[in-house]
């Protein structure tokens, strides 16, 4: 098998030389959350896996449907699966029922998931979810009302074991591409460094590069950070005027849920995320970070452990994530390049 496989999507990149010049071709200059970005977890370690221990209830206006909506996280009936259900539907959590939909991760019929996904991956949740809509609501605080549910409110189950890939490759796409490592050293045995870039026009984001280690007092300080909406200024003027009046009618839109930016402005900035010393706003780059990682909660209930290693990102979607996801989860098509994850 040769070292670049090819899909009608994407290509699946072993070649050292390749990764190599994805990695040159990166922003020269990292940004680095500010040291006090450091919350108070309801959970303190990823080394082990927890649930919930009482059910809890989330109340918002489901994303794509605009009605009124509940979400029921109860604890897992598996300690080994979570699941989504909606109606008389559920689903386990598995990449193999993801679909692409409206720019999320979709797990069969239900929609924008990435969210409790994220929660679930930086603080080891093992979780039954079921909602009222076929969406999940589209928070103020993005995932702070599942970390506050879980405070006082888990149940420690097992200790997990450390997992990761066994050699570094890639998932490129026309556009933007994913790499995964194992632990660079002893040292980072234990990590999950997640190294995320994007590139925008005009100066608001720019093309931003950003290298976090997700740990539950880091994720805990920043999992409040909103939805984020990029328009051109003439559009974003315009749906800053919608916001202002109250948002839109068919949308959950609101100046609270979402960032609003364009080329040269964030019309909306909140004060927590304003780092004093090189009076940049972290909140745009804090909600990615939430974006990007959560698909990796997959590759956690497939394999029955905690990932470390690195995750190196650009242009990383959701269809993306979902792409990566179905592929990291088929130990057949790993093998057939003489990849694995384990641990």
């Amino acid at each position: 098998m040769s070292d670049t496989e090819l899909s009608t999507e994407f290509e699946i990149v072993r070649d050292s030389s390749r990764l190599d010049r994805l990695r040159e071709a990166r922003s020269k200059e990292i940004l680095f959350l500010p040291d006090h970005f450091i919350g108070t977890p309801p959970v303190s370690s990823r080394d082990f896996s927890y649930t919930v221990e009482r059910e809890f209830v989330l109340e918002g206006k489901a994303t794509f449907e605009n009605r009124n909506s509940r979400v029921y996280v109860r604890p897992a009936t598996d300690p080994e699966k979570s699941s989504f259900s909606w109606r008389e539907s559920r689903f386990p959590l598995d990449a193999s029922y993801c679909i692409k939909g409206n720019h999320n991760i979709q797990l069969g019929e239900v929609k924008i998931i990435e969210h409790p996904l994220a929660w679930m991956l930086a603080y080891g949740v093992y979780t039954d979810i079921e909602t009222s809509e076929s969406s999940f609501p589209t928070f103020d605080t993005c995932d702070l009302p599942y970390s506050t549910g879980l405070k006082d409110n888990f149940r420690k189950l097992e200790k997990r074991k450390a997992i990761s890939v066994s050699s570094p490759f890639a998932l490129e796409w026309e556009k933007g591409y994913c790499i995964l490592e194992p632990p660079a050293n002893s040292k980072d045995a234990d990590e999950l460094v997640l190294d995320h870039q994007v590139s925008y026009p005009g100066t608001s984001v720019g093309n931003s590069r950003i290298r976090v280690t997700l740990r539950p007092d880091t994720f805990s300080y920043f999992c409040d950070a909103r939805t984020t909406a990029f328009r051109t200024k003439p559009e974003a003027e315009k749906f800053h005027q919608i916001g202002l009046a109250g948002g839109l009618k068919d949308y959950p839109f609101t100046l609270e849920n979402v960032l609003l930016l364009d080329e040269d402005r964030i019309y909306n900035s909140r004060e927590k995320f304003q780092d004093s010393k090189t009076g940049r706003n972290f909140e745009f780059l804090c909600h990615e970070l939430i974006d990007i990682c959560a698909w990796l909660r997959f590759v956690e209930e497939k394999y029955s452990g905690r990932f470390v290693g690195r995750m190196t990102t650009y242009l990383f979607d959701h269809h993306k994530q979902i792409d990566i996801a179905q592929f990291a989860c088929d130990p057949e098509r790993l093998a057939e390049l003489d990849l694995q994850i384990f641990g």
